[in-house]
């Protein structure tokens, strides 16, 4: 969306521009269901791959070790991808942080877009912990393979739907009940980025619950402790800092979301990416290097501060 055109774009791009630029919805519709088959069909191979056991608690140390060569291709893979990954980074801050940030930070609608973003971001990522809380819980404390896969397809389910297709959808279903999109978008955008988070919360949350299950499910069930008492008194304190990972994983996806605030957003209604987005496309490339170094410096934060604090607040439980 930042970098290609009509002659180099993805099918994600190609939808946005059928919807925004053409509003050829019925095209959209046709590049929507091609990616969704070809998402799925990368995960139906992939489920075919044995998974890799997960344990509660620390890890172990590795029983071997590699030696020479291996030793320095690692390295040298380490360092190149460090330095691909760190550079664009680096110059994300600079770039941001040099110039014009007086000129951004003075906007009055700067401030109503990073108002919106974090509340959207706050918001959605508590539905997705209650979400993934409701369906790995569930998951832990059954034994019967039918319902496991039945609470595990919502998460495989978003996995092979795009951000910008389930944005279409949603698109499609608000105009067919004839809501307006400016009235829908707060909403659709929180219910969509919680629900394009579920997988990774879920990967995030799922090992660890059913290792407690694992472990300790008899002595839960022997004290009698209703869903809630169980939360709070067993998993809680053991997965606080999981639960703070997760937290900070789903309100960063929220923040940088561009492809569903993409379709339903306004000149009254704009997240930070948009607003980055829309500086692009306006040539004005110095605002859009300082909405994107807060964007950086936020996801940092969010990673940093969540899970430390909900360690401790798991910790003073114990």
């Amino acid at each position: 969306m930042l970098g290609g055109g009509p002659a180099n774009q993805t099918l994600e791009v190609a939808i946005y521009a059928a919807v925004r630029q053409d509003f050829d919805l019925l095209g959209a519709v046709w590049l929507a269901g091609t990616q969704i088959a070809v998402c799925s069909l990368v995960i139906l191979a992939a489920s075919a791959l044995a998974p890799i056991p997960a344990t509660f608690g620390a890890s172990s140390a590795p029983s071997w070790r590699d030696r020479g060569l291996a030793r320095l291709l690692q390295g040298m893979t380490l360092i190149i991808c460090l330095i691909g990954f760190a550079l664009p980074l680096l110059s994300v801050l600079v770039e941001g942080l040099s110039s014009g940030v007086d000129r951004v930070v003075t906007n009055p609608t700067f401030w109503w877009a990073f108002c919106s973003s974090i509340i959207i971001g706050a918001t959605s990522a508590l539905l997705t912990l209650a979400l993934t809380l409701s369906l790995a819980l569930g998951r832990a404390s059954t034994a019967s393979g039918t319902l496991r896969t039945i609470l595990g397809m919502p998460a495989f389910a978003y996995l092979a739907v795009p951000a910008v297709v389930l944005s279409l959808g949603f698109f499609l279903l608000v105009r067919q009940l004839g809501v307006a999109p400016a009235t829908a978008a707060p909403f659709v955008v929180i219910l969509a980025n919680s629900l394009l988070a579920l997988p990774f919360a879920m990967a995030t949350l799922g090992p660890p619950l059913e290792a407690i299950a694992r472990s300790r499910g008899k002595l839960i069930r022997s004290l009698g402790l209703s869903s809630w008492r169980q939360f709070a008194s067993v998993e809680y304190p053991l997965l606080g800092r999981d639960i703070g990972i997760m937290l900070a994983l789903s309100f960063c996806f929220s923040l940088g979301d561009l492809g569903v605030i993409a379709l339903f957003g306004t000149q009254d209604f704009q997240t930070l990416p948009l607003m980055m987005f829309r500086a692009l496309g306006s040539y004005r490339s110095n605002d859009a290097a300082v909405i994107a170094a807060i964007l950086l410096l936020g996801t940092i934060a969010a990673f940093v501060l969540l899970p430390r604090l909900f360690e401790r607040l798991a910790n003073a439980r114990r």
